[in-house]
């Protein structure tokens, strides 16, 4: 299977889009809120990706065809290490490797400071992310809670080498 990461551009906004909208349904069931459609219509951040530097869109391609997306933010957009901002792989595609691979593929390209929050009640999700950093991080990661306006969530700061 091959796993490709691939920066969009202004005409794969729609397909970020599209995503955007089931991952935030999706990821509303761990929110302290309850969400909509609409949720994914006012999503702030979507067009920044498109048009501010420090921000960069990804598809995540599966064998020549879209399985997700990743949302990265670099050190001059955060004033501190490189984010993953939002993470999606379609429910058809997880459990194939394809998330893993994308992830591995996006912190050799960007070695450094990371960070990532996940929504304390997806426990899938918790999961996917500690396998993720044990496999590619350089040491421990440092875990700390964060009350965020959508509840409770947990951080992860770590690092990627060079060439890891």
């Amino acid at each position: 299977m091959q796993v490709d990461i691939r920066e969009a551009q202004s005409s794969d906004r729609e397909i970020i889009a599209g995503l955007l909208e089931t991952y935030l349904l999706e990821l509303a069931q761990y929110a302290d809120f309850t969400a909509d459609a609409a949720v994914a219509r006012r999503y702030p951040y979507l067009d920044p990706y498109f048009t501010e530097t420090g921000r960069h869109p990804f598809l995540i391609w599966s064998n020549n065809k879209v399985a997700g997306f990743v949302l990265v933010r670099d050190p001059a957009s955060t004033g501190a290490g490189w984010q993953v901002a939002e993470f999606y792989i379609t429910p058809e595609n997880r459990r194939l490797g394809i998330g893993r691979s994308a992830v591995g593929s996006l912190w050799r390209r960007f070695p450094g400071a990371w960070e990532l929050q996940v929504h304390a009640r997806n426990a899938t999700a918790r999961r996917f992310w500690t396998a993720c950093i044990d496999a590619h991080a350089h040491g421990a990661p440092e875990v700390r809670n964060v009350h965020a306006g959508d509840g409770r969530r947990f951080q992860f700061n770590f690092r990627i080498a060079r060439g890891a």
